[in-house]
């Protein structure tokens, strides 16, 4: 299947345009002039048919006999001129083509040419009408002469006016014509200029390297900036996301180097240890590494697969209620039993993924049970707040500071103070990515008197 091409589209497309303009211009030319012929042929007409009346003598009115005007013949011309076959000394061969007829007022002829005979002028009408004789249309123009008392009738053939016609128009056509080749190229030309910024743009796109993702600055038409915006946008996207997939390789490999480089250790107490209560602590330490860096794995799976994702597939509505419930008994029944739990929601309705907003609230609990002290109380609130949907969980913690609240929800962000406590800093980045691929916001507040709030705002659904 062949391509589209704008270049052949536009050269075809205004050469058309061209050419039926020209067109038009020699059919508009053409019934101009043979109007205008007509409009002159006509009112020669009319002057011969007066000039005749007037000079017409009055003492041969009382000829009986009308007089004959000859009429030259192309066959018997005499000399004919060098340059043309239809002009001679004695004539031209168009006078078989005009005539004219004198009558008196009763129709008696006085003065005709030869083919006048032919024609029936009983019906006498002053002015313009037409004739039809040998097969051909004939113009007449009759004049009655009050003053002699004579009609004069003059006659011409239309054929003749559409040959003058045609001779005109076709001089008229053949420059008209003959422009469209140097047209023709004017437009290849101005096609062809118009059309190089796309080819420099494609030009740049072409040789610029993977990691070249800056913003094109080629000087653009103004049709083509939309594209170019675009396009930019798009080289920013992939910078982004580029960016973004660099710092994830070089923060995973540091904190998968971290278990691997304990779990070596380990390994080696357990090799050269000759204490089994040692050995037995290094084989306890290897498998607390291995856990942790399954979990870690799981987690950077959990967030690659996020990261991925279109769109939200297998969608439908859900009540906070029964997703909160999901994700505390998807906990540890040992770690719940820890805390102390205020919930309160009410019934309200939300569109998700069933399975991801489970395990994003899910870690949101497990931060706040992993950072809270024993038997304090963990706050699950929600409530409406116009088309949104406002879910809150709050800690008893020891809190973030005001600086590093910006930070949660970053991809392997670990406050110094935490450094302690297990974790790979991936739970809440989980719950961020969740949350937007829902159309929601995840927010973080500090809560009064110590302790941490996280807000998860989702659209609302009606119903």
């Amino acid at each position: 299947m062949s391509k589209w091409s704008l270049r052949r589209t536009l050269i075809i497309g205004i050469n058309l345009a061209v050419i039926a303009v020209l067109m038009i211009t020699t059919w508009n030319i053409y019934r101009d002039i043979l109007h205008e012929i007509d409009e002159v042929f006509d009112a020669q007409m009319a002057q011969t048919a007066k000039s005749i009346a007037s000079l017409y003598p009055v003492d041969a009115l009382a000829e009986s006999n009308p007089k004959e005007i000859p009429l030259s013949s192309f066959y018997d011309l005499g000399e004919v001129d060098d340059g043309s076959l239809e002009r001679g000394q004695s004539g031209h061969k168009y006078e078989h083509k005009i005539g004219f007829f004198v009558t008196t007022e009763q129709g008696q002829p006085l003065a005709y040419t030869q083919q006048a005979l032919a024609f029936d002028f009983t019906d006498r009408r002053a002015g313009y009408h037409d004739a039809q004789h040998s097969g051909y249309t004939w113009f007449v123009y009759s004049y009655y002469s009050a003053a002699k008392s004579i009609w004069v009738h003059t006659f011409q053939r239309e054929d003749m006016r559409s040959e003058l016609s045609g001779y005109l128009a076709r001089d008229q056509l053949y420059p008209l014509l003959l422009m469209w080749v140097p047209i023709s190229l004017i437009v290849l030309f101005i096609v062809y200029f118009a059309l190089k910024p796309i080819n420099r743009l494609a030009q740049d796109l072409r040789s610029r390297e993977v990691d070249q993702l800056h913003p094109i600055t080629t000087d653009l038409p103004q049709e083509l900036e939309p594209i170019r915006a675009a396009v930019n946008v798009l080289l920013a996207r992939v910078d982004l996301f580029s960016k973004r997939e660099k710092r994830f390789i070089a923060d995973a490999s540091h904190e998968l180097r971290t278990p691997l480089s304990a779990i070596k250790v380990h390994a080696e107490n357990v090799q050269h240890a000759n204490d089994p209560v040692q050995a037995q602590q290094s084989a306890a330490a290897i498998i607390e590494s291995v856990d942790r860096m399954s979990n870690l794995v799981n987690q950077l799976l959990s967030l690659n697969k996020l990261d991925s994702s279109a769109a939200l597939s297998n969608s439908t509505p859900l009540q906070v209620k029964e997703l909160v419930m999901a994700a505390i008994n998807g906990l540890s029944s040992n770690d719940v039993e820890r805390f102390q739990w205020d919930i309160d929601i009410p019934e309200i309705t939300v569109l998700g993924n069933e399975l991801l907003l489970t395990s994003a609230i899910s870690n949101v609990l497990t931060n706040a049970m992993k950072f809270s002290p024993l038997e304090s109380v963990i706050a699950i609130h929600a409530q409406t707040k116009a088309s949104q949907v406002v879910l809150s969980i709050t800690d008893q913690g020891s809190g973030v500071p005001h600086d590093v609240l910006q930070h949660l929800g970053d991809r392997f962000y670990r406050h110094q103070e935490h450094s302690h406590i297990e974790g790979a800093g991936l739970g809440l980045s989980i719950v961020a990515k969740v949350i937007e691929l829902h159309q929601g916001t995840l927010t973080f507040k500090q809560a009064e008197p110590s302790g941490l709030v996280v807000e998860i705002e989702l659209p609302k659904v009606e119903g």
